[in-house]
């Protein structure tokens, strides 16, 4: 996959999945967890068609304009109006008439990139590569195990504040530059970078209130070192805040939502997929690029990549 066709499909990332339901997703099983179970498996069983069927390059093209049009996500929809080259009518001024006019210039050529990447493409540019660069470690796929999935933000600082993975609701819908958005039963690994040395990440019930530190499901809270990560739960707080305790306004709001929610923006996600081999036991990663939820289900968009050998990763039980 060339890179400048992943920059284009990021575009159309939000379009991913949920268009005939693939399997049933189980109360307590996040369907991210229900996608690393299912390229995992994939892999194990060298399975391709698996793997296609689990990307965003498996959509038809009636699904592909539903979905676009449909997308609650301020960045993809600004990149779209980015790209369109004609000017709009005086008056418009509703932001949802603008996605119209430019939705309805633009997603026939978002489709045309997405049908550039064949399925014979995909296999000998994704699949094999991962296999190859597996295979080089010496991995019996046979006797792989699956030892996590885990959604990964990164974290930086960033003109006086901490900056994480995330993109916007809608903005007709008041949406808040600072919000970040935690869905509820799925691991988050939060992963500060060098910028944030000697900055605490905290999570807590009231806004910069270092006594409101919140502890259940959570790991590493406020440590300054290392991955911070967590697991909401049904009996986690709708609200809660992020900050720093040494620096004021560095963080904002963070909002528990339900997987199903109907009502939820669509975030773009990587899934940090960890797997075991050997005895001893040995770690290898896969980095599962731009992952989305629509109408509850998951795909993937951008090329997987594989990331070798690592320790053993911390692991939050709950």
């Amino acid at each position: 996959m060339s890179r400048s066709l992943i920059k284009r499909t990021i575009i159309f990332s939000a379009l991913l999945f949920g268009i005939l339901p693939k399997y049933y997703v189980a109360a307590k099983q996040h369907p991210y967890e229900v996608l690393g179970n299912e390229v995992f498996q994939s892999r194990k069983d060298q399975n391709f068609n698996q793997f296609f069927q689990n990307s965003v390059f498996s959509l038809k093209e009636r699904d592909f304009k539903k979905f676009l049009f449909n997308i609650r996500n301020q960045e993809i929809r600004n990149q779209m109006t980015e790209f369109h080259m004609v000017p709009l009518p005086d008056g418009i001024t509703s932001a949802q008439k603008k996605w119209e006019i430019v939705f309805a210039h633009n997603w026939r050529k978002e489709w045309r990139h997405l049908a550039t990447s064949t399925p014979s493409k995909i296999k000998s540019e994704s699949f094999h590569p991962i296999l190859t660069a597996a295979n080089e470690y010496g991995l019996q796929w046979k006797t792989v195990s699956l030892y996590s999935v885990h959604v990964l933000l990164p974290i930086t600082w960033k003109n006086g504040r901490f900056e994480v993975k995330r993109d916007r609701d809608l903005q007709e819908r008041n949406s808040d530059d600072r919000k970040l958005f935690f869905d509820r039963n799925i691991f988050y690994r939060l992963r500060p970078d060098d910028s944030t040395y000697s900055k605490s990440f905290m999570i807590g019930i009231k806004n910069e209130d270092s006594e409101s530190i919140y502890k259940e499901g959570i790991m590493g809270n406020r440590s300054g070192q290392g991955d911070i990560l967590l697991k909401f739960s049904e009996k986690t707080p709708s609200v809660l805040y992020y900050f720093c305790p040494d620096q004021k306004s560095a963080g904002g709001e963070i909002s528990i939502i339900d997987s199903q929610d109907s009502e939820k923006p669509n975030q773009r996600h990587n899934l940090l997929i960890t797997i075991s081999f050997g005895n001893p036991e040995k770690f290898f990663q896969i980095l599962l690029k731009e992952v989305m939820i629509v109408e509850g289900n998951a795909l993937f968009f951008d090329q997987p990549q594989w990331l070798g050998e690592v320790e053993k990763p911390d692991f939050l039980e709950i």
